[in-house]
């Protein structure tokens, strides 16, 4: 088990953007502390769970190999519904650390730190595109870099291409 582990470690992405804006945020929370309401902290601990989880299960899908220099292009599950799954995992950790620990920097370094991982993205993407051509603009076209929401198709309303709900009948 602890080989899985050490290969699933090292094919984790672990962005220095996110990284970094929880550390700074860390450090300015001692130096002048900004608390966010104490109702944040079960919230937040909720919101942590599930962005680990995101990054799990994207981390599993993906499968191994080189992160810097993938042989395949993975398209399905998760990376159907965003083409950086495990990047929208860390975004939601961070938020939710940010209500884990009442620390009111984490929250503000979000769209600094995100901004910062778009950046990055926009780096890979060109990788990327000159590595798997055609079949990556064929992906790119279908789905979103961040997140496809799901669609309401069942009961009475079903979500028209348009995004507005309708009635089927």
């Amino acid at each position: 088990m602890g080989g899985k582990l050490r290969a699933a470690w090292e094919h984790t992405p672990l962005p220095r953007e996110t990284l970094g804006g929880v550390a700074a945020a860390v450090l300015t929370q001692h130096a002048r502390p900004l608390r966010l309401p104490a109702w944040t902290r079960p919230a937040g601990w909720m919101v942590v769970c599930g962005g680990l989880a995101l990054v799990i299960s994207a981390v599993r899908e993906r499968g191994p190999g080189s992160l810097e220099k993938p042989r395949t292009l993975v398209t399905t599950g998760l990376h159907g519904r965003s083409r950086n799954p495990m990047y929208v995992g860390f975004c939601v950790v961070q938020v939710g650390l940010a209500g884990a620990t009442r620390n009111a920097w984490i929250l503000a370094s979000c769209p600094v730190s995100a901004g910062l991982l778009h950046h990055s993205i926009l780096g890979e993407e060109r990788w990327l595109r000159s590595t798997f051509g055609d079949e990556f603009d064929s992906y790119r076209a279908s789905v979103p870099r961040y997140w496809r929401p799901p669609t309401i198709a069942s009961g009475w309303l079903v979500a028209s291409p348009g995004g507005q709900a309708r009635d089927p009948q």
